[in-house]
């Protein structure tokens, strides 16, 4: 029985799994397939560049061949001298119509001068991979704690909006009592229903609001929030140069390696060396009807030099273009960055400010609105004014609670741009 119920507490506890912390969300966000996704991406960029650095090495094959032939083919090349030879000395002649074959071929690359620029190339997108691969990791993380931030606003608007509906609740109930006395017209309570039932109506569609945020931080953690994590600030961020901008310098520096790998292919000599060895079987030949065998190789370096190949122009033309186009892409981006952080950097600080004051503001509205009931359950305000009152102290939570979420966001995206990670910034 006692294991019984260890087990079943264990699945309860199980069921009502809880991130205790921002980093408990971020680690979450590691381990999901979004992250996954670039982290494979990143892998095939480097199994490119070790594929460019591959072509350094030889290619050997080895062969084997079965072939018979409708009339009868030499084994190997033989020269008018050797066949001679061959007859005179009755050795058999190594025609035959079924010939084997068993070897090797090489191929050795001694010089080839567009290896060098593609493998800069390749080693340019394998770091542009890692750079983009980090960016959507900060990406994600800002999302995650933006819809947290988002979580939090709306579940401190809900309790505002239900201590207001308790408030009310309690104002109705006094009302009751004067409404029976014949103190109050009954329309007062009329008033007092219809209020309630927009905050009803506002609480539920805040509700879906809230449903759709934790389905989103779910969708990048796998973790159900049941209710918005604590954050803290701890650190300051980090400024230095553009984050969002090193994977696009690496695709110029790629596509400039391009450019120099089309003008080596069209200017360059390519110098490589073969090899094959043949040990060939000639089954009857044609003279004796023995089997013969004979071994055959060579070896050869040859060069090669583009002398005339409009293709090749074209490409360089192509990959100048493409060199030109992103240099425009990372300069416009450059600029949208940089009024992006300013504009930003501007907002936080206002945000910071607009928080101290908007907190200010719920005590002084909550004050108000003290006085407010005082008066109007003495009957010197009309319960017009008064519900005033209730609205002031909800709105001035719901601009204060706002006014957090926003900072919270607005530190996120600057964080993303200058590639600092959250989990090191707020806890």
């Amino acid at each position: 029985m006692l294991k019984f119920i260890t087990i079943c507490l264990a699945l309860l506890i199980g069921l009502d799994l809880q991130a205790l912390s921002l980093k408990d969300l971020f680690q979450a966000l590691k381990k999901q397939p979004v992250s996954k996704v670039d982290t494979a991406i990143q892998k095939i960029a480097e199994a490119a560049k070790a594929k460019v650095n591959a072509a350094y090495y030889p290619k050997i094959n080895i062969f084997g061949a079965y072939t018979h032939y409708n009339s009868p083919t030499n084994l190997r090349p033989l020269d008018p001298l050797a066949t001679a030879k061959l007859t005179a000395q009755g050795a058999p002649l190594p025609f035959a119509n079924t010939i084997e074959k068993v070897g090797f071929k090489a191929d050795v690359p001694i010089f080839v001068k567009e290896l060098s620029a593609l493998g800069e190339k390749a080693k340019h997108f394998a770091k542009s991979a890692k750079f983009k691969k980090m960016l959507n990791f900060y990406q994600n993380e800002a999302v995650v704690l933006g819809s947290n931030a988002s979580l939090e606003y709306l579940d401190s608007l809900l309790v505002a909006l239900k201590t207001t509906k308790n408030s009310l609740k309690k104002t109705r109930e006094d009302l009751v009592i004067a409404v029976n006395s014949g103190r109050t017209p009954a329309i007062a309570l009329d008033k007092i229903d219809e209020k309630i039932n927009q905050i009803d109506i506002t609480i539920n569609n805040i509700e879906i609001k809230k449903a759709s945020v934790i389905s989103n931080i779910q969708r990048l953690t796998g973790i159900e929030l049941k209710k918005p994590v604590p954050m803290q600030m701890q650190t300051e961020i980090n400024k230095g140069s553009f984050y969002a901008l090193k994977p696009l310098q690496e695709v110029v520096a790629a596509a400039m390696s391009d450019y120099k790998a089309s003008k080596y292919k069209r200017y360059y000599p390519k110098v490589a060396l073969s090899l094959l060895w043949s040990e060939n079987y000639a089954q009857n030949d044609v003279k004796y009807g023995k089997d013969v065998h004979r071994g055959y190789g060579y070896y050869s370096l040859g060069i090669s030099v583009p002398l005339f190949d409009k293709t090749l122009d074209s490409d360089m033309q192509i990959q100048k273009i493409t060199v030109m186009k992103n240099k425009m892409k990372l300069e416009k981006t450059k600029e949208e960055l940089t009024a992006q952080s300013s504009a930003l950097q501007k907002q936080l600080k206002l945000l910071i400010n607009s928080e101290k004051l908007k907190k200010l503001n719920i005590k002084k509205e909550k004050d108000l609105l003290k006085y407010a009931k005082v008066a109007f359950e003495e009957g010197r305000m009309t319960e017009e004014d008064y519900l005033r009152y209730e609205d002031a102290v909800v709105s001035a939570k719901a601009n204060y609670y706002e006014a957090v979420s926003q900072k919270w966001q607005t530190l996120a995206k600057l964080a993303v741009i200058y590639g600092n990670d959250l989990a090191t910034i707020v806890r």
